[in-house]
């Protein structure tokens, strides 16, 4: 048995995934985003963040193990 972050599991060829551990033991690893104002793009950051933040970017993260982002700030 083996306890790793959920989004680690699906590429390895012969692992079944069989579920997470309880939620109060938990562990959750939040990322953050910004856009800085020195970015050499600060247009196609935008639409990174706009983009991870949005309905849309639901299927492959969860595909991945992972959750979509909750935006904490209103622009």
């Amino acid at each position: 048995m083996v306890v790793l972050p959920v989004s680690e599991i699906p590429p390895v060829r012969g692992v079944d995934f069989v579920g997470t551990i309880p939620g109060t033991l938990q562990f959750y690893q939040v990322f953050a985003a910004a856009l800085v104002r020195d970015a050499k793009n600060p247009e196609a950051a935008k639409r990174l963040i706009d983009y991870l933040a949005s309905p849309k970017a639901t299927p492959p993260l969860e595909k991945t193990g992972m959750q979509r982002p909750i935006p904490t700030v209103k622009r």
